[in-house]
């Protein structure tokens, strides 16, 4: 990976370019001034060039310490004000236009270099730009806060946890799942259950990687973590949407209370049958498993389609 951006270098990058704000400027608000490595705190240590550099600016994803940080929430607060003062932007509008867009994307393309999620991270980004603030100047400080949690952890998924535990603490909210309205028994196979994966259709054209389905299960939502979780999703996908697994010999899916529903169309006769109704609609209790089958098609919220294949060479 030498001489690509990490995302941590991507951070300070942009901190610099960006906002007006020095490496060692960000380094000393970022870093905690509590704990000890090398017998100093962090914060004490950013005038030494070869810590700055290859433990805080070039940190290798992997090899981060997540506990030389300070609090990265209250730390993206102070940054904010500082790229207020700088000029940046210029202003607010112009700071959430910036974290939402070109810089998601380039922090998305960084850790993905790296083989970490950034689909959940872009999925995050979409849902800052969409929920509904009480007070709309929080928008572009979740933002950045976002692109900073990721940029000094390398850490998707802790990165998200870092905006979402500030956003229900102190702005006493939850950052919920955009709601929109949803549009329109298989045998087993006599060999034996199939392994089954799922390719993601946009606009009526696959659009590739396959994503191989556990039989143990597997969770598609726009938050899901974990190795078998699919999070290739549009914004109106809930955080935890749909589960699928092997029960025996069929596979079946089971929605987990989304917000905007899911439905299957059948691949031998495209009858459509409802998994789970949008939430507007649904009644008290939970939704049973539906079986599903190779060349079905997944449908989640308004536009997530999913067709599910047969893998070959497996059983």
């Amino acid at each position: 990976m030498f001489g690509q951006d990490t995302p941590s270098s991507l951070l300070y990058q942009d901190l610099k370019s960006f906002g007006g704000i020095s490496n060692k400027e960000a380094a000393r608000i970022l870093l905690s001034g509590r704990i000890s490595v090398g017998g100093r705190a962090p914060r004490d240590r950013v005038d030494e060039r070869t810590f700055l550099s290859r433990e805080v600016v070039h940190a290798q994803p992997g090899q981060v310490n997540p506990g030389i940080f300070a609090d990265l929430a209250g730390a993206s607060q102070t940054l904010l004000g500082r790229m207020l003062a700088n000029g940046a932007g210029p202003g607010r509008d112009g700071i959430l236009a910036h974290y939402l867009g070109p810089a998601a994307a380039q922090m998305q393309g960084a850790l993905a270099q790296f083989g970490l999620d950034s689909l959940l991270y872009g999925n995050e980004a979409q849902r800052l730009g969409r929920v509904r603030l009480r007070n709309e100047s929080d928008r572009s400080t979740l933002a950045l806060m976002l692109f900073v949690a990721a940029g000094c952890l390398a850490d998707p998924a802790a990165a998200v946890a870092t905006v979402e535990k500030f956003a229900q603490r102190f702005l006493a909210m939850d950052i919920g799942t955009v709601e929109t309205s949803m549009g329109t028994q298989v045998m087993p196979d006599e060999s034996g259950p199939l392994a089954l994966g799922l390719l993601r259709i946009v606009n009526g054209a696959a659009r590739p990687p396959i994503y191989p389905l556990s039989p143990a299960g597997s969770t598609i939502g726009s938050l899901a973590s974990g190795p078998n979780a699919i999070t290739d999703v549009d914004v109106d996908v809930s955080r935890q949407h749909l589960r699928i697994w092997r029960d025996g010999s069929r596979w079946v899916c089971q929605g987990l209370g989304s917000t905007n529903g899911t439905m299957l169309i059948s691949g031998a006769d495209k009858s459509a049958q409802v998994v789970e109704p949008p939430r507007s609609g649904r009644s008290k209790g939970t939704y049973p498993p539906v079986a599903l089958e190779r060349g079905d098609i997944l449908c989640l919220g308004r536009t997530t389609r999913f067709l599910v294949m047969a893998l070959q060479g497996a059983k």
